[in-house]
Parts: C-alpha cells; sequence; structure tokens
C-alpha cells in the first residue's frame, strides 16, 4: 500500500499506513508535544525519529547524494531502468517524484527535530518534580544538541535544492525556505519562505544552539569519566557539529570560520589518519571506521531493496561518466572503487552478507582536510592549503609531497575542485560544489555544455504550491534550465 500525501500548513504530512513505519511512531502524527513527550525515552524515541527520516531514502538515505552526482558531470542514470533518468536528463517537471520526496523528507526531519528539542525542554522544566538523575539531564541536553545540529544541516540540503545559492558580500534575497521555529508549525497555518539569507542567518543560529547544548553534555562527562553518554559516529556528535560549521561556512565564503571549524571536527574526531588498504575496506563494512565523523548507519533489517544507492548503481545500472574516469592517475588507489570497463562505482556496493547495505557517510575527515584546503587557498596561504590538500592528494602514489602539488592559487583551486570529485565521487559532492562555486559543467552525459548551476534553482512541488498554504514557486525556474 502505498502512503497517501496530504499537504497542511503548507508543509507535508504523511497519513500513515500500516505497511509502511516511515512515520509510524505516535509522536509525529500532530500529536500535541505535551502528550508526546513526557520522560527522557520519549525524547529518544522523538530523536531516533528524526534520524529515520534523516537516513530514509526519501532524503539523505539517497535522494539527496543520488542528485548530487546524477544531475552534474559525475554520473549517468540508465535510460532503460529509468531511475533518477529526469533529473540526469534535466527533463522534468514540478510533479518529480524525486524532489517531491526530497522536499517532505527534509520537512520531517525539521518537525521531528522541532517537535522533540520542545518535548526535551518541557521534561527538562519538570527535571525535579520528575526526580531526572544527572545523566537524564546531560541525555536530554545531548538530544537537544543532536536535534539542532541535525535541523540545521537539513535546511541547508533544502536550501541549497530549493533556493538559489548564497553569495557572499550581496543581499541574498532570493527565496529560502519556510524555517522552522521553536514550536511546531500548527497544521492548517499559512506560512511564506524567508529569504536565503535568513536562511543561512537560522543555520548558523542552530549551529550555535547545537554547540550550547553540548557544553553542559561536555561538563558533566568532565565530571563523571566512567558514565560517558557522548554520541558516536552514528549521531551528531561535537565533531559532526564543527564539521557542520566548517561546510556552511565554506558556502558561505566564510573562509576563516571555514578553517577553525574543519580543524576543530578532525582534532575533536581524535582518529587514526587512515591507510590505503583501510580506506578501500571500509566501503565494505558498516564498521565505523577512522575517516567517519558522522555516518547514516545501515542495516540488513532496513529492507532497503529497491530504495538504496547500491541498487541505484548496481541493478538499475546508474554508472559513473567517461569523464570521471579519466581524471584519476593511473595508480590512484580509488581507481580500485571503479570498475573502468563499465564505469560502474563500487562505494555503495554493500557487505559480504548484503549487496544493499552501505553506511553513508555525511561528515569524513578527507572533506574537512579539502576544505581547509580550499578555504586556505582563496586566503593565498598556498603553503598550508597544500599541506592539507596532501593528506587525499597522496591517494595517488605520483603524488608524495607538497612539491607535487599546484603552487599558483588558480592551479592549486581547480586541482582542488578535481580532488574532490576524485575524492567524493557517488557520495554526491559534485552538483552542490558547481552551485556554491560557479563552474560551468556539462550534464546530461555532456548533452549540455557549459551549464551554469549556479543560475539554476529547482522547481518547489506543485503539490505543495497547489495546497495554498503560501508556498510560492520559484519564478522562471524553467528558463534557466540546460540548453
Amino acid at each position: 500500500m502505498k502512503n497517501k500525501l496530504k499537504y497542511l500548513i503548507g508543509l507535508p504530512v504523511l497519513l500513515l499506513c500500516s505497511c509502511n513505519d516511515f512515520l509510524d511512531l505516535d509522536n509525529f502524527q500532530n500529536v500535541p508535544t505535551d502528550d508526546a513527550y513526557k520522560t527522557v525515552q520519549d525524547v529518544q524515541n522523538g530523536m531516533n525519529g528524526m534520524y529515520y527520516a534523516f537516513g530514509y531514502y526519501y532524503f539523505y538515505g539517497r535522494n539527496v547524494v543520488a542528485l548530487g552526482d546524477m544531475a552534474a558531470d559525475n554520473a549517468v542514470a540508465s535510460a532503460s531502468t529509468g531511475h533518477f533518468l529526469s533529473i540526469n536528463r534535466y527533463n522534468f517537471s514540478d510533479t518529480d517524484g524525486n524532489l517531491d520526496e526530497i522536499w517532505l523528507g527534509g520537512y520531517q526531519v525539521l518537525d521531528r527535530a522541532t517537535r522533540t528539542i520542545a518535548g526535551a525542554k518541557a521534561v527538562l522544566e519538570k527535571a525535579g518534580s520528575l526526580h531526572l538523575s544527572d545523566k537524564d539531564v546531560a541525555s536530554l541536553h545531548s538530544y537537544i544538541s543532536q536535534c539542532y545540529a541535525l535541523r540545521a544541516l537539513s535546511q541547508h540540503v533544502l536550501v541549497n535544492v530549493f533556493a538559489l545559492p548564497y553569495k557572499a558580500g550581496e543581499a541574498n534575497s532570493q527565496l529560502g525556505i519556510v524555517l522552522p521555529g521553536e514550536e511546531p508549525i500548527p497544521s492548517f497555518t499559512k506560512v511564506e519562505r524567508a529569504t536565503v539569507d535568513a536562511t543561512y542567518a537560522n543555520i548558523l543560529a542552530d549551529i550555535a544552539e547545537s554547540a550550547k547544548w553540548y557544553t553542559y553534555v561536555d561538563n558533566y562527562n568532565l565530571n563523571n569519566e566512567d558514565d560517558v553518554i557522548l554520541p558516536d559516529q552514528y549521531y551528531m556528535n561535537r565533531a559532526a557539529i564543527y564539521a557542520l560549521e566548517a561546510r556552511v561556512s565554506l558556502y558561505m565564503e566564510n573562509y576563516n570560520r571555514a578553517i577553525v571549524a574543519a580543524d576543530s571536527a578532525v582534532i575533536l574526531r581524535n582518529a587514526t589518519e587512515i591507510s590505503n588498504e583501510a580506506y578501500l575496506k571500509m566501503w565494505s563494512s558498516t564498521a565505523i571506521s577512522d575517516e567517519d565523523i558522522f555516518t547514516i548507519a545501515k542495516s540488513e533489517n532496513d529492507n532497503l531493496s529497491a530504495n538504496s544507492l547500491n541498487t541505484l548503481y548496481g541493478s538499475y545500472r546508474g554508472a559513473l561518466t567517461d569523464t570521471v574516469v579519466k581524471i584519476f592517475g593511473a595508480d590512484d588507489v580509488r581507481l580500485k572503487l571503479i570498475d573502468v570497463k563499465t564505469r560502474h562505482p563500487k562505494k555503495f556496493d554493500g557487505i559480504p552478507t548484503s549487496q544493499a547495505v552501505n553506511n553513508i557517510p555525511v561528515f569524513r575527515i578527507s572533506e574537512m582536510k579539502l576544505i581547509e584546503a580550499e578555504a586556505y587557498a582563496h586566503l593565498n596561504n598556498t603553503g598550508e592549503a597544500q599541506k592539507a590538500l596532501l593528506y587525499t592528494a597522496k591517494r595517488n602514489p605520483a603524488i608524495t609531497a607538497v612539491t607535487d602539488l599546484p603552487s599558483g592559487t588558480a592551479d592549486l583551486l581547480d586541482f582542488i575542485a578535481q580532488e574532490r570529485r576524485r575524492e567524493f565521487f557517488e557520495e554526491g559532492f559534485r552538483w552542490y560544489d558547481a552551485r556554491r562555486t560557479g563552474m560551468l559543467i556539462s550534464v546530461s552525459n555532456g548533452s549540455y555544455k557549459d551549464f551554469n548551476v549556479a543560475a539554476f534553482v529547482y522547481p518547489i512541488p506543485a503539490s505543495e504550491v497547489n495546497a495554498g498554504f503560501g508556498v510560492v514557486q520559484n519564478p522562471d525556474w524553467e528558463n534557466n534550465m540546460p540548453s
């Protein structure tokens, strides 16, 4: 049985069917927060529901990641299977199912996060009467921190899919997204889209709130070393909060802030630099690796089947473009993650017991190093840029020292852009990178040349706009399609 979509308050709400547990939690069926969240366990359940929505295939579990390669010059969809073909060929409309799911999935995360934050604060206010232990109080602070962080990350995804990109030094008055507040938006409420400037301000505010609420958890653990409750790499841990700040700061061209945040994420992760052998093995395991800062956990119990990245690039025959394969050095270790003959990418080929199961990395150490490299290059600090860049570049054994890397700023930035492509193929970075940097790329497997992705924006789903609760369409979005 399929879910039925109903649009209330301008935001999507699923009417649940018993055969699909995507939203099968009482906390998220418009139950008032006071009724849904009465205990620490209720709050934890709410938070877990938020993570489930984030990792579901509607959102970061497939669609957001797949779009990042399929809409750019990294991947080609199969005409025979048709999966992501409309996105790949730019022949979609405002009723495209994949876009509808991204919008819906993203707002499910925002709604769950907002409800859980409000619920957790309500429980904290009753800490005395509920006889909460210090650990309970610390746990609630941790849950609130994680909800603010994942809410910020999800807003960042939504604004980069459904709004024109942020431009440093400009007013950024272009339409952004409908922003979450401190309380869930009541049903049938008229809403409006904020500007991109206001959206980024809200993202930064949520990151700051996340860090603030985490402070209590840090202090608690300093005094209770045998009772650690810190979240690991399957959750928005403290290193992941800084990783998010680094990514957002890079998009905003706040390079000094990006460097500090990326470096903080690496220090807090406190992982050993990964060997080439371990790097290759991590893709066929669901164990946490030293690369992981925050990863979406998957298991055989998820029954992913047709809705996994594995299947999209497997039996649905999504493949890399020729241009991706050609940018690697002959002995680059990362080429072992590509079947060069068929251009099949192997990062999401599954684990030995299940071809449909892989963790999906959200933040990795390598991203932080490449953020540092790009930021330092923009600040004309070539030496530090080269040093950070070497972390991933030496996966090509022809590069052993910073002297093997470009020294001019323009050449260095070009190399970094290609290095991000080499490092993150199949992980969904390319389209977003092209938009934020303004680079012209070929799309639809080379059918359209020199496409200005930064001038393009996806349409808000027609079902949302037509619901009449105030969400307006991106004006003239069709006029900036590739041609």
